[in-house]
This record gives C-alpha cells, sequence and structure tokens, in this order.
C-alpha cells in the first residue's frame, strides 16, 4: 500500500539521515524565546487562574481575554512561525528529493535554498491551509443546519446527532483532504512551479484509499508527537511557574517539533513520489496492452 510504504521510507530516511532534523530545529529554537516572551502574560495568568480554582473562574471566565496589542503580537509571530517553516519544510524536501535522485545536497545549502525560496514556499502553505480551512466550511454546513433546526425546536437528540454527525463528517473530510493536500508542497519543490505544485492534488485524488490511508497515519503522527511536545512544555512549570520554566519548555519542545516538521515533509514528498511512479506504471501497463492489442 502506498501509504505504509511512504512512511516506513520517511522512516528509513530520517534514521539514515538524522541531521535534517536540524533544519527545522534551528527555525524552531529562534522562534521559541520569541513566542514565549510575547505569551508570557496571558499563558502565566491562565495557570495561576487554573491552580486557584472555580473563583476566578465564575468572577473573571475560564480564558483570559487579549489585549489588541497581543493580538498584534500574536499574528506576527504567527507569520513568522509560517514564513520560517515553510522555508524549513522547502529545505528538507529539497534535501530528501535530491537524495532520492541519488545526488548529494549539504545541509548548508539546502538551508540556503529554503530561506531564498521562502516567499513562493510561504505562498504554497497558505494556498494549502486555505483549501483545508474551506473544506471544513463547507463540510460544517449541513451539520450545523441540523444543529440549528434542532436548537430552534428544543430538540436535544437533533442536536446531539447533529454534533456527532459533525464531528465524524469533519474526521473523515479533513483526514482525506489532509492527506490529499500534503503533496501540494513536494509537488511544487520538485517541479519548481507553484501551479504544478497545486495540480499535484489530482494525483492522491486519483487513488483515494491511499489518499485516506496516509491521512490517517499523518494525524495520528501529529497527535502523538504533539501530546508529547505538550507534556515537554508543561513539564518545567511544575517546577517554575515563570518566564523561565516556560522558555525551557519551548526549548524541550522544540526537537519534538522539528522532529514533526522534519518526518511529515520527507513522508509527504514519499507520498507523492509513490504516487506519481504508481500512476505511470498504471500508464504504461495501459499502452502496453493497447500496441499488443
Amino acid at each position: 500500500m502506498v501509504a505504509i510504504k511512504s512512511f516506513g521510507e520517511a522512516v528509513s530516511f530520517l534514521i539514515s539521515n538524522p541531521k535534517v532534523i536540524l533544519i527545522p530545529l534551528v527555525f524552531l529554537l529562534i522562534l521559541a524565546p520569541i513566542n514565549t516572551y510575547i505569551q508570557k502574560d496571558n499563558v502565566l495568568k491562565s495557570l495561576e487562574n487554573l491552580e486557584k480554582g472555580s473563583i476566578i473562574f465564575e468572577e473573571h471566565g475560564a480564558a483570559e481575554e487579549l489585549t489588541p496589542e497581543q493580538l498584534r503580537a500574536l499574528l506576527v509571530i504567527a507569520l513568522l512561525y509560517m514564513l520560517l517553516l515553510s522555508a524549513a519544510q522547502y529545505s528538507v524536501t529539497m534535501y530528501a528529493y535530491r537524495r532520492r535522485l541519488g545526488e548529494t545536497l549539504s545541509l548548508g545549502d539546502a538551508l540556503i535554498s529554503g530561506l531564498e525560496n521562502v516567499i513562493p514556499a510561504f505562498i504554497v502553505t497558505l494556498i494549502s491551509a486555505i483549501i483545508l480551512g474551506l473544506i471544513a466550511i463547507v463540510v460544517a454546513i449541513p451539520f450545523s443546519v441540523i444543529i440549528g433546526i434542532g436548537a430552534i425546536g428544543g430538540s436535544k437528540g437533533m442536536i446531539t446527532v447533529g454534533m456527532l454527525a459533525l464531528l465524524v463528517g469533519e474526521f473523515f473530510a479533513l483526514t482525506f483532504s489532509g492527506g490529499a493536500v500534503s503533496v501540494i508542497f513536494p509537488a511544487y519543490v520538485v517541479n519548481n512551479s507553484i501551479r504544478r505544485g497545486i495540480e499535484g492534488l489530482m494525483l492522491p485524488l486519483r487513488r483515494p484509499k491511499s489518499t485516506l490511508s496516509f491521512g490517517l497515519l499523518l494525524m495520528l503522527t501529529i497527535f502523538t508527537l504533539y501530546i508529547v511536545a505538550s507534556m515537554l512544555v508543561f513539564l518545567p512549570l511544575i517546577f517554575s511557574r515563570s518566564l523561565a520554566g516556560l522558555l525551557i519548555g519551548a526549548l524541550l519542545q522544540a526537537p519534538i517539533m522539528a522532529l514533526l516538521h522534519a518526518f511529515t515533509s520527507v513522508a509527504s514528498l514519499s507520498f507523492y513520489e509513490n504516487l506519481r511512479e504508481e500512476l505511470l506504471n498504471q500508464t504504461q501497463g495501459i499502452m502496453t496492452d493497447v500496441r499488443t492489442y
């Protein structure tokens, strides 16, 4: 199966080339102190409220409201994350692709290549996010109507059914579309064209079972590593609920997130290449049969 084969190749590649994780790690270590400083007040205040218990929740709510300045700062850091991690994904994908071709490329050259192509890489990342967002919205519409009708009619049963259907529908839609959209970036890198990258989306649509399987494996990987990363973030806060504790947690989290970014980048490239190879072989087989006939 293409999905399992792609994941296996990604694991083998990272075992053989562990240094590739350094590429996203560099960017994440740069971003960690910036992100920690910007979010320190809100995070520490939320932890303080959580520790004090229900009285604070009743008086002030479960979450602290963000000021306009904090929102602007968060938007800036989010933009920085997207830019730098898009560059990292380009670097990792290009490095892995050149290795698949049997060519040599140093990590330094791969890193420079990512920085040189950061803007188009960011655009491709943004396009992928927009596609996923639109799919999530479209899928949610019919179920939201059911929930709305249930709310107007006072039917708790209909509301429950609508919410469950929404969760199931979104899960399968985002699992499939996540697997499909994952090939856009490697298709862009391999063909050096944003248009060809978007056209690459047609490949997984022709292999829906493999795409759903790959999307599921991708989601499980992301979910698992995010849990591990979250545990590392909060571990230092057990001993010190301070800026230093937050910073240590962010630095501990960085290698896990770097592994996640490197692995998903390589796995997506493998999935794209394997799909392309499978469909090419199928086409050649059909042409051979036609000539024989």
